[in-house]
């Protein structure tokens, strides 16, 4: 028994760090600035899906080069379990059940009548589900309650621009993007500027003294 509440301790403090180490904003001040850009990209050229995959392989590494200049200094390193190294394709695994799944949603609605169907139509409530996926895993290391704004937002933002957007495509799936690229940035922003504020960068002592 208490080597089992050994382990929980130290599972609930290494979820408080992550937590800390990811208060600082960066992750969602990079995210609204993918999510711009691929917002301006996406009817001009192929770039939207190049950004995408970056994302969702490079991602991490970029977020980590930028803490290792801003964040650590303020609040010190702690090196955290490695990722496995397939969570890449099982992010891509996700996409593609909530690809089949918002699929049969759709093709229920338009009560299997594909000659009506418009898949385009559907791609913002999709991404909302992957944001949705994304947001449960952040939560799951973090315990950050501010997932579960993020998750709903992005979510019912993404039936809203869905149902009642009267846009075509592909104007409504730019104008959710920049929607989710501008809550993103003052997110990050909010939190950037709280997290300075609570964390100043760390005076190193004098070798002298």
């Amino acid at each position: 028994m208490k080597q089992m509440n050994e382990r929980i301790d130290l599972e609930e403090i290494e979820r408080k760090m992550y937590r800390e180490a990811n208060s600082d904003g960066i992750m969602e001040l990079l995210l609204g600035v993918l999510l711009f850009f691929m917002a301006v990209t996406y009817a001009r050229s192929n770039l939207t899906v190049l950004l995408a995959f970056f994302f969702i392989f490079l991602g991490n590494r970029v977020i980590e080069a930028i803490k290792a200049k801003f964040t650590y200094p303020r609040i010190g390193y702690v090196e955290f379990k490695q990722e496995d190294a397939s969570l890449g394709w099982g992010i891509l695994g996700y996409v593609l059940v909530v690809i089949a799944v918002v699929s049969v949603i759709a093709t229920i609605f338009y009560g299997g009548n594909l000659e009506k169907l418009d898949f385009y139509k559907w791609v913002p409530l999709a991404i909302g589900g992957f944001f949705l996926g994304g947001m449960i895993y952040h939560h799951g290391k973090s315990g950050d309650p501010v997932t579960y704004l993020y998750s709903f937002i992005t979510l019912v933002a993404g039936g809203i621009f869905t149902f009642y957007l009267t846009e075509p495509f592909p104007h409504s799936l730019e104008l959710y993007l920049l929607f989710l690229a501008g809550f993103f940035i003052l997110a990050g922003l909010v939190r950037l500027l709280t997290f300075m504020r609570r964390n100043p960068v760390m005076e190193m002592p004098d070798a002298d003294e």
